[in-house]
């Protein structure tokens, strides 16, 4: 794999070493075991540390799915195939929604609507994942990749608290179901959701850590962290909380040595 030094895009893709495709299957098979299995164990009453497993349990297969889909499709196809094939994917996941029905339709298990979920789940995952490396693609320096980590962070709490987001949950719009991947929780199909937006900006942020030569591996983890501790937080809270800014932190808090080395190597006399 090629080197660059912090900021600087390396030519070769930063994702190279990372068994893509292995990494996504293991990933998806977890994703698998986990919707088609918590549903069937716990009763009626699920305790908040079976809440929070069921957060862990679904958590770490999606963040593996990320990262081997972000290996595979960077290392496979160009930008225009890359859309396409999100599109796709994307469509797909919608199709898989539309069919498994709404969340709230979802009663006892049964084997036909849990694959539907997890088929939904994984396209949109796949969808995610490859806007978000079309997108990083795009970007070729430290300052907007900052940038892109503010903006985004500043819309996502502006829509979750005062604009579309919030009127769409306010009115339970049909079109969430397109835009919520739904994961189970012990005893229930319906556990929790987190939005496509959420991965699109997870997988953004390994990308744009793998492009710009920071830490992309440290990145997925903390990123990972992050959405559990934005749900830990409004689960005790009472209340949903966006966790797209719990994952722009991370992607900072990740690269902070990095970033600061750049940052101030930058501003030398010369």
């Amino acid at each position: 794999m090629t080197t660059a030094t912090p900021g600087e895009r390396p030519r070769a893709t930063p994702f190279a070493a990372v068994p893509g495709l292995p990494l996504a299957i293991l990933g998806l098979v977890g994703l698998a075991a986990v919707v088609g299995l918590l549903p069937l164990l716990g009763d009626e009453d699920v305790t908040f540390p079976e809440q929070i497993l069921s957060y862990v349990l679904a958590i770490v297969p999606s963040g593996a799915l990320v990262y081997g889909l972000l290996a595979s499709l960077d290392a496979r196809l160009r930008t225009p195939l890359l859309l396409l094939a999100g599109a796709a994917a994307g469509a797909g996941g919608a199709l898989a929604a539309y069919l498994g029905g709404r969340p709230e339709d979802l009663g006892v298990p049964a084997a036909l609507p849990l694959a539907l979920l997890l088929l939904a789940n994984a396209l949109r995952i796949a969808a995610a994942v490859s806007l978000a490396l079309a997108l990083a693609r795009q970007v070729t320096s430290l300052g907007a990749a900052l940038l892109v980590a503010v903006a985004a962070s500043a819309s996502d709490l502006f829509s979750v608290f005062a604009g579309p987001t919030k009127a769409l949950v306010r009115e339970d719009a049909p079109i969430l179901d397109f835009l919520l991947l739904i994961y189970p929780t012990f005893g229930y199909p319906l556990g929790f959701a987190l939005g496509v937006a959420d991965f699109v900006f997870l997988a953004l942020f390994v990308a744009l850590a793998g492009y710009l030569a920071l830490k992309p591996l440290a990145t997925l983890l903390l990123g990972c962290i992050s959405v559990l501790a934005a749900m830990l937080t409004g689960l005790l809270l009472g209340t949903a909380l966006p966790a797209l800014p719990f994952v722009a932190v991370s992607f900072l808090a990740a690269n902070a040595s990095p970033l600061c080395r750049a940052f101030f190597t930058d501003r030398k006399p010369r």
